[in-house]
């Protein structure tokens, strides 16, 4: 799961550093920067819940973004920053928004697993009801949510062959490929039984529907993995790239449908409700229509099957909570299991339903 959460105190280590940052990072950055190192700091960015994400300021100020792998990461394409560092590379000339990639570093002499280097972006995310009120008065919660939609399409619009990105391709269906990918994570992290993951994910193989149009997937698409301006409240930056892959680029919608509209005691993910200035899933629906030209007919699958994804998802970070393999996050481990069942669950009634 690759939510914002409040920040939290950082845990450091004996030099003073947070937990993540190596000794060998602060040289590096003040010497590519052709800076005193005294000058260079860092602070716990709470962007993700899987790839740790750290600022990195300049005499206090705010200037670049770290990105590594969670600490006791072993590999595995979930939490490949290089990767993920390369797909937003690509995209950096396209419409898409993403912040800038400045280097994507693979060096044990600056640090044990390899980083993501990159601008420092104002924009803020929608985390929490607090964060509407950062929506200038020339926007509106409903045209921040519109403009996530615009942007969502724009990735899809992504010609991924002429940016580089066309060897990302796998053979075989996508949805089928990734039930079988996300089982296999959950069997290979889980340390307890939870019969109703495999249930869904048989209920789900058996409704498969046919690939709508193959293109860039983001794969963890929900307001706060946006970054929004703070002068016009659109979209200036899609974060957390970590999930994405080439595929039937409608689960995306129905990702974004699900985190928006199941209830946030299933997924642990708030989002502005219609009372609140938000869109309705009719509308969300309706404008990605528009700007796509997509079959949204099975939309209420695919959050099914983002639904259940997510169980996979926050049963992987619970383990890793109790195993103290998430850096600083203060999330408790007990509340983030007990999430697993109920969604995975509710997905199940999503199929069966056909209703989001």
């Amino acid at each position: 799961m690759t939510s914002n959460e409040p920040p939290s105190a950082a845990a450091q280590d004996p030099s003073g550093l947070p937990t993540g940052i190596g000794p060998g990072v602060r040289p590096w950055v003040a010497a590519r920067a052709g800076v005193e190192e005294a000058e260079v700091g860092f602070r716990v960015l709470s962007v993700g819940r899987s790839n740790l994400t750290f600022t990195v300021t300049l005499d206090g100020a705010d200037r670049w973004v770290l990105r590594r792998p969670p600490l006791g990461h072993q590999g595995g394409s979930a939490h490949d920053v290089s990767r993920e560092g390369r797909i937003m590379a690509a995209l950096g000339p396209t419409s898409v928004p993403v912040p800038t990639i400045l280097e994507i570093v693979d060096d044990p002499t600056v640090l044990e697993v390899p980083f993501v280097f990159q601008d420092h972006c104002d924009g803020f995310p929608i985390h929490e009801p607090a964060d509407l009120e950062l929506i200038p008065a020339s926007g509106s919660v409903a045209g921040s949510m519109r403009s996530m939609v615009d942007a969502l399409a724009e990735i899809h619009r992504v010609d991924i062959d002429a940016v580089g990105l066309g060897d990302l391709r796998r053979p075989g269906g996508f949805v089928e490929r990734q039930l079988r990918r996300w089982l296999g994570q959950y069997e290979a992290i889980t340390t307890r039984d939870i019969p109703v993951i495999r249930e869904a994910q048989a209920a789900l193989s058996r409704e498969i529907p046919p690939e709508t149009v193959t293109g860039l997937v983001h794969g963890d698409v929900k307001p706060n993995n946006m970054l929004f301006d703070r002068t016009s409240g659109e979209v200036q930056a899609v974060v957390d790239w970590e999930l994405s892959s080439v595929g039937d680029v409608v689960t995306d919608l129905g990702y974004l449908l699900a985190m928006m509209f199941v209830p946030i005691e299933y997924t642990g993910i708030w989002t502005p409700t219609v009372e609140e200035g938000g869109l309705t899933a009719e509308q969300v629906t309706a404008r990605y229509a528009e700007l796509t030209g997509q079959d949204t007919s099975r939309v209420p699958y695919y959050a099914a099957f983002a639904a259940w994804k997510l169980a996979c998802i926050r049963e992987g970070v619970y383990t890793r909570l109790k195993q103290g393999r998430m850096g600083d996050l203060d999330l408790d481990p007990e509340e983030t299991g007990a999430g697993v069942e109920p969604l995975a669950a509710y997905a199940l009634d999503i199929l069966r339903s056909g209703r989001i």
